[in-house]
Parts: structure tokens; sequence; C-alpha cells
């Protein structure tokens, strides 16, 4: 099989459970797929700049398929990038408001945004994922190209509340599901399948040369979407029963295994 790209989620796939990754071991598999002229994608919920700071030697060689979709930056350039109106934001957050238990972040291009009230357990958690953030008092401070919301309700009401913005949003927003008891709030008809379809025209690619590596639900477009497509071993079951292979778990340097065997045998 030829191979042209490789893309990878990042939490519960690339990471470990540490949230970090064997520094030494991807300098070794990365300079193999440099060697084969592969590409390596990075595709993620997760905001451009959190992303890029994960590859600092090498970021700009890399396509980072960010935010879940809706940002895609390219050996550097920005490709594209969906914003939601603000109007849309401020509906969210009504909804949000509502729901007992539930923690709000507006993510932004530049910038994450949490109201000054949001429980401070709750920003220590999500400023590793989001570290430009800020707080605000109102909706009138955010000023910036809001790309995406990430609301982290109770685990018992995800299911219920997926399915309640996916139908009062529908043909504007659409909420996926990392597996992790949050929801990422995203642009409709885009997701990490937008943008591998976008490098696959820019660089002329065949869907079929495509690897990728995935977990949770957000991963499912991705993942259906390429020739061969692997299940982590800790994910979730509807990604296990819906791609063609399973890699070792995250903590066993699952992806990194897989890449140095197909790229070697």
């Amino acid at each position: 099989m030829t191979i042209k790209a490789i893309a990878v989620d990042m939490d519960g796939t690339f990471l470990n459970f540490q949230s970090d990754y064997d520094h030494d071991y991807f300098a070794k598999v990365y300079d193999l797929m440099v060697a084969k002229g592969v590409q390596f994608v990075v595709a993620s919920g997760n905001p451009h700049y959190q992303l890029e700071d994960r590859f600092p030697t090498v970021k700009d060689q890399l396509a980072f398929v960010a935010e879940n979709g809706v940002e895609l930056i390219d050996h550097g350039e920005l490709v594209y990038c969906g914003e939601v109106a603000m109007e849309t934001v401020e509906r969210v957050n009504a909804l949000h408001q509502a729901i007992v238990g539930s923690h709000f972040i507006i993510s932004a291009y530049d910038t994450a945004y949490t109201f000054k009230d949001e429980d401070p357990a709750f920003v220590e958690h999500a400023i590793k994922h989001y570290p430009h953030m800020k707080r605000i008092d109102s909706l009138s401070e955010v000023d910036d190209k809001v790309t995406k919301m990430m609301m982290d309700v109770p685990k018992e009401r995800t299911h219920e509340l997926q399915a309640k913005i996916n139908a009062d949003f529908a043909g504007v927003l659409e909420a996926v599901s990392s597996g992790y008891g949050n929801l990422d709030i995203i642009v409709a008809g885009m997701d990490k399948a937008t943008g591998l379809k976008e490098l696959v025209k820019r660089h002329g690619w065949d869907p079929a040369d495509l690897v990728a590596f995935g977990d949770g639900q957000n991963d499912l477009s991705m993942l259906n979407y390429v020739g061969q497509s692997y299940g982590m071993a800790n994910g979730d079951p509807r990604v296990l029963a819906a791609t063609k292979f399973t890699a070792p778990t995250n903590d066993e340097n699952g992806v990194f295994k897989t890449i140095e065997k197909l790229l070697t045998d």
C-alpha cells in the first residue's frame, strides 16, 4: 500500500494519559515518515496554537486540522477557518446557563474565553487545552473570530444534550463528543474529514493512500474517509467497530509502533 499522509488525533490517541508523548520515539518515527515522503497531519479538537506548541521544531512542516476541522493550517499557511456568528454564540450560552453543572468555553482563532465566575478547577484543567485563555464578564468582550464552543456537561446528560444541540441548531452547528464527557460544538458541515479532503485536493493525494488514528466519536469522519483506519485499543467501542484495524493503547505508544511497522514492513 502507498502511504501519502498519516493523520492522528491527539488526546487519547497520540498523547498518553499524562497528556504527553515519547519525544525521542516520535523523532525516530517522524524521521522515518520524512524519509518515506509521508506527510504527518495532526487532527484534533484543540486550537491550532496549542497543537503547534506540541511540535515546536517541526510545526511548519506539518498540517494541522484543528478545532475538529474548523481550522486548517498547512505548512504554516492558514488554508481556511470557519466562524460562528455571535448571535449563535449567545443562543448556545443561554443553553449553557440553563444547565446545572455545565461549563462553557468559547474558542476563537487566537484566544479562548471563559466567564470569570467559572469553576476554578475546570479552568485549571481547560487551560491545558486552551492556553490563550481570557476571563470575561460578558460576551461583549469577545473580540476574536469564534471558531468553536465547548460545553462540559454532566456525563449522564451528554447524549441527550448532544441530540438537543444538533436538533436546535441543525445546519448551523454540530455537537460532537471526544468521549471524555464534553461536547465540542462546531460549524455544521466541518469536521476532521473536511480538513483531510482539503489536503487531498491541495496535494493531489488519493484518500485510499491516507492512514488515520483515533479513539473518539469526533474522529469517525476522518476514520471513515481514509483508506486505512486504526482505532486505539483504549478507544470508544463505536470507533473500534468502525475502523479496519486496532492499534495498541495510547499508553503503549500504539501510534508510533504502528507507524513504524507500516513504514518498515
